[in-house]
């Protein structure tokens, strides 16, 4: 079961982002949590990454948050805890809920079983690049 999802996870990764996620249609609930992330995390940029690029500070986040996911495979992924501890870390913990994140991630990700029992779902560092580098992309 876990090398199925493994496999699955690297064929997303490998997968060019911005095709899988312009495929996917989001629930207006999911579309709205993108804008709310893309918003939070736009106003951290405007405080605190003024002179950087906006490219940069999204890689920086994209690789903060992947840091910070328990994930066990060879390849680099985020999940719904690594966006919070972003968030946390950020201090803007309070701006999203985690049941907020973890609906987004079960519409875009994919899904796993964890030893303990749990199902939790991860997204490749590209998806993520994409999700937070397309303002407005899903309207």
């Amino acid at each position: 079961m876990i090398s199925i999802a493994i496999s699955s996870l690297r064929r997303a990764a490998v997968t060019p982002a911005r095709n899988m996620v312009a495929q996917r249609h989001l629930s207006v609930a999911r579309r709205q949590t993108v804008r709310k992330l893309n918003d939070v995390l736009e106003e951290y940029r405007a405080e605190n990454y003024s002179r950087e690029s906006p490219k940069r500070f999204q890689k920086d986040v994209v690789r903060a948050a992947a840091v910070n996911s328990s994930c066990r495979v060879d390849i680099q992924m985020v999940s719904a805890e690594g966006i919070e501890r972003l968030l946390r870390n950020i201090g803007m913990e309070n701006r999203m809920s985690l049941s907020e994140i973890e609906g987004l991630m079960s519409e875009v990700g994919t899904s796993y079983i964890s030893d303990d029992g749990q199902r939790n779902y991860l997204i490749s560092a590209n998806q993520m690049l994409d999700l937070i580098s397309w303002q407005g992309h899903y309207e």
